[in-house]
């Protein structure tokens, strides 16, 4: 081994930070994919051929829920009436992303039969459709709440 310092890990290094920094200021005009401006008359190319891509249409895109999602949006909702105090909201978004909600409390009292429960707004998100719920719902003596309408 040489005890020579060995420049190339510092000129490669330098190379780098002086691309960045000239892509970053380097004039918008100077730039390979630069618009012409506006003031200048286009001509297009003789070989030019106006292709647009085919993108996917993203809003056909059906949201495919299971049994789990419905499992899911219910625990966030039993979750909420539990831990969330009136007036506040809880967010919750499932993993693969299809699939989110709120639930908001709104107030809580008691019934005829001494039964704490609570009015509360849900919302549901799926792709591109959202459905907003004011529910009723009673806290049964296992801890449970039951949705009333």
């Amino acid at each position: 081994m040489s005890s020579n310092p060995c420049f190339f890990p510092l000129a490669a290094a330098g190379a780098t930070a002086f691309a960045l920094v000239a892509a970053i200021f380097v004039p918008y005009n100077y730039t390979l994919a630069a618009d012409q401006s506006f003031g200048e008359p286009t001509q297009a190319h003789p070989n030019a051929v106006d292709i647009k891509p085919k993108l996917p249409d993203i809003k056909s895109a059906k949201a495919v829920l299971d049994q789990s999602d419905e499992y899911a949006a219910l625990e966030s909702v039993q979750f909420a009436l539990t831990e969330v105090a009136d007036g506040a909201n809880y967010v919750w978004h499932r993993g693969h992303g299809q699939l989110s909600g709120l639930v908001a409390p709104l107030a809580s009292f008691k019934d005829t039969h001494g039964s704490v429960c609570r009015y509360a707004v849900v919302m549901l998100t799926a792709v591109h459709a959202t459905k907003r719920t004011e529910i009723v719902a009673c806290r049964l003596p296992t801890g449970i709440w039951q949705i009333e309408s």
